[in-house]
């Protein structure tokens, strides 16, 4: 399923990144970075100016925050259950009960970080009208991604390492998706509307967002309803899943470096380049001279970022109506 050089997972260390998953046509392969400024985010929400207006600005000041337990899946090592948590965020003082839903989805190289990472993000999207929330998912800190990275496995043991990495990323995936579906059983509950649902990340996050809005579905068919999300924000990912593009998958917006040292830009462009070229629509927020990643990026353009993702979001959860 994965590429067999695809490991480039957000992993602090000096090796510099070379690859990323082959996508399915020859014609959308990785591109050269090029251009002497950051490309300007192409926005289909641009139409709408901001006010104060739910959705758009921060028309509630604070966040309620609760932790929650959404359910629970065997450690990748042990078989052992995993209680899988996630701390869901909701504008204080609000009454309405159809509110959109945003899942945020840590960083970490599918080794470490938790849930509280995106705090930030999650507070943010909540004082707009939105219900967040921020997930916990299965973790294997014993991965070999980065030395699977560096060419230093082979034979058997690449096989295994390789095999191991895509356990945690899927698994990842996995989780992300059964928080989605245990979110959407318990919509009213929350003031969920759960006929709109988004799905973002930082860095490993990033990429497992990508993956719940790209990979759950099999080719030509669209993916299970109780999982699908209708956008997909990413900063810092890109899709390491061969012949997983296809006409089915969630709207996405991606916001890259084009020296990222962790996620190879060319395989962020590459994913993007192929949704948008079977009809998908998407927002590039593209810096290609910078080399910042995921969360700093975005902390160094958030005014930039903010607006094009509200928009995005305005357009493809249907939220201007």
């Amino acid at each position: 399923m994965f590429h067999r050089r695809m490991i480039a997972l957000v992993i602090v260390g000096a090796l510099q990144v070379t690859a990323c998953g082959t996508l399915t046509r020859d014609s959308l392969q990785p591109t050269a970075i090029a251009g002497a400024e950051p490309a300007t985010a192409s926005v289909p929400g641009q139409r709408l100016a901001f006010a104060a207006l739910r959705y758009r600005t921060e028309i509630f000041s604070a966040a309620t925050s609760t932790t929650v337990t959404y359910g629970s899946a065997p450690d990748f090592i042990t078989n052992a259950p995993v209680l899988l948590q996630l701390d869901l965020y909701r504008p204080t003082g609000d009454v309405a009960t159809d509110r959109p839903l945003l899942v945020w989805i840590h960083g970490g190289a599918f080794l470490g970080g938790n849930r509280s990472q995106m705090a930030a993000e999650s507070r943010a999207y909540a004082r707009l009208g939105y219900v967040t929330a921020s997930v916990s998912y299965r973790l294997d800190p014993g991965n070999h991604c980065l030395q699977v990275q560096a060419g230093l496995y082979s034979g058997a043991e690449l096989y295994a390492e390789r095999a191991r990495c895509e356990k945690a990323v899927l698994g990842a995936r996995d989780d992300a998706a059964m928080a989605i579906t245990w979110l959407r059983a318990n919509a009213a509950t929350f003031g969920i509307d759960p006929t709109r649902v988004a799905v973002g990340g930082s860095s490993a996050g990033a990429i497992t967002a990508i993956h719940v809005g790209q990979t759950l579905n099999t080719s030509g068919s669209p993916p299970p309803a109780a999982s699908q999300v209708s956008a997909v924000l990413a900063m810092s990912g890109c899709n390491y899943v061969d012949n997983s593009i296809d006409a089915f998958d969630a709207p996405i917006a991606v916001s890259a470096s084009g020296g990222d040292p962790l996620v190879p830009f060319a395989c962020s462009a590459a994913t993007v380049n192929a949704a948008e070229a079977v009809g998908t629509p998407v927002v590039r927020n593209f810096y290609e001279q910078e080399s910042a990643h995921a969360q700093a990026l975005y902390f160094q353009h958030q005014a930039e970022i903010d607006r094009s993702w509200r928009l995005f979001l305005i357009d493809h959860l249907d939220l201007a109506r």
